[in-house]
């Protein structure tokens, strides 16, 4: 598995959003939340969804591509394969990246529990 993040890994569908937002299991951290829900692929999906709360384009587009890149750097320890939509605070603008990089170890740790 490559450390790209292909188009199939992204989740688009507005239905598919709805499914997982109605059935989905919710994870909160401190500085993002993640509903989550198994699927029936051989891989994980994610979509990031940044409120207009957070700040200008070009501060939630930043954010945007932090969780992207976490969660392309640890998709190989997910062992089931879920669909994830990450739900990002206010509170991740102060974040230093490490703090960031702990918070998505410990929230992958504890959906491998849940699931």
């Amino acid at each position: 598995m490559s450390d790209s993040l292909c188009p199939r890994e992204r989740i688009r569908k507005k239905k598919e959003f709805l499914v997982i937002y109605k059935k989905g299991t919710r994870y909160r951290g401190k500085y993002f939340t993640i509903v989550h829900i198994s699927n029936d692929l051989n891989f994980s999906r994610m979509a990031v969804v940044v409120s207009k709360k957070i700040g200008n384009a070009v501060k939630r587009n930043k954010i945007k591509r932090w969780i992207r890149t976490l969660f392309r750097m640890n998709k190989t320890l997910m062992d089931e394969s879920l669909d994830l939509i990450i739900i990002p605070k206010k509170e991740i603008q102060e974040a230093a990246w490490p703090e960031l990089q702990e918070e998505f170890l410990k929230a992958l740790k504890s959906l491998r529990q849940s699931c």
